[in-house]
């Protein structure tokens, strides 16, 4: 799967800022916070720090990796909060320092509102540096009528838990339509 330039996750990132500031059901943002991150709170670990957005130059919480031989980041949303009959993509939002050691690929899992699970493999050390990356997780559709589970889960885990992994700051992540709403 293919990332998402600075530009374009930025943009995106917008889109789903604003939709849940205009509480649209068009797309969604979930701050680091709003994602668990293993370890993520302790300081050994992870540290939280404020960046400026580069959306509407607010303060924005994120973590910052300093050390973790497992890397594992989960999210959730309630997906019926989403517009019916639409496809969306999860995207990790992250920025990667000069610093980054991962040793291999780290393995981004997305299930379904309908149960169905995508996973692939994507190796950070080629991602570009000190800049905002978006990590494409996968894509699901919203059906038109509902389903038995309406929640879309995703994950990016790095366990290889051989080498100390550093240089990663997670800024959130987007849900995004791939077609427009």
């Amino acid at each position: 799967m293919a990332q998402v330039q600075q530009d374009n996750i930025v943009s995106l990132w917008t889109q789903g800022f604003q939709a849940v500031k205009d509480k649209s059901s068009c797309a969604a943002v979930l701050t680091a916070k709003e994602l668990s991150i293993v370890w993520g709170s302790d300081c050994r670990y992870w540290k939280w720090v404020s960046k400026t957005s580069p959306i509407n130059c607010e303060p924005l919480d994120v973590a910052e990796l300093i050390k973790v031989c497992c890397l594992q980041i989960d999210g959730k949303y309630n997906a019926s909060n989403l517009t019916k009959g639409v496809k969306y993509g999860v995207y990790f939002v992250m920025e990667l320092s000069d610093n980054l050691c991962m040793n291999g690929p780290v393995t981004l899992k997305l299930t379904s509102p309908n149960g169905s699970t995508v996973e692939h493999k994507e190796d950070l050390q080629t991602k570009p540096r000190n800049t905002w990356v978006g990590l494409k997780v996968g894509e699901f559709d919203i059906p038109a009528c509902g389903c038995s589970d309406n929640t879309v889960k995703f994950s990016m885990n790095g366990c290889d838990e051989t080498t100390w992994k550093t240089g990663l700051t997670v800024i959130g992540a987007a849900i995004v339509p791939v077609n427009i709403c």
